[in-house]
C-alpha cells in the first residue's frame, strides 16, 4: 500500500558511486525537487519537511560527494527542511561516519524508508 505524503519527499540514488563526478549534480537536482514542491503546493500551503534519501543503490562514496551532502544538507535546513538517509551500504555509512556526517545530520540514519517516515513524520502520519 502506498500513501502519497505531500510533506516528505524520497528519492532513490541510482547511481552506484556518489563522487567527484556526479555529486554536484546530484545535489542540485534534490534541491530543484524539494523547492519545487514547495511551489506547487503553495496554494494548499504544503510543504516539505523532510528529504528522505534512499542509498540502497549507492555502493560507495568519494570526499566529494561527502561534501555534497553536507551542502545539502546545510541548504535544506536553511529552508526549514530535514535530510534523512536510509539503507547505507557499510562502506558508504562508514566514510560518512569517520566526515562527522551522521553526527552533523543529528543521526537520521534509518534501514528503511518506512522506518524514516515513522520517525521524521510519526504523528502527522497517524492523521493521514
Amino acid at each position: 500500500m502506498a500513501v502519497k505524503n505531500p510533506k516528505a519527499l524520497i528519492i532513490r540514488v541510482k547511481s552506484g558511486l556518489l563522487c567527484f563526478a556526479n555529486a554536484n549534480f546530484v545535489r542540485e537536482k534534490i534541491m530543484k525537487w524539494a523547492t519545487e514542491e514547495e511551489e506547487n503546493d503553495s496554494k494548499e500551503k504544503r510543504t516539505v519537511q523532510v528529504v528522505i534519501l534512499d542509498m540502497s543503490n549507492l555502493m560507495n562514496i568519494d570526499t566529494s560527494g561527502i561534501a555534497s551532502l553536507l551542502e545539502l544538507q546545510d541548504n535544506l535546513a536553511a529552508g526549514g527542511m530535514e535530510l534523512a538517509i536510509t539503507n547505507p551500504k557499510w562502506q558508504v555509512i562508514h566514510k560518512l561516519r569517520l566526515a562527522n556526517f551522521v553526527t552533523k545530520m543529528g543521526g537520521r540514519v534509518f534501514l528503511t524508508v518506512g522506518e524514516a517516515v515513522d520517525a521524521c513524520l510519526g504523528e502527522e502520519m497517524a492523521s493521514v
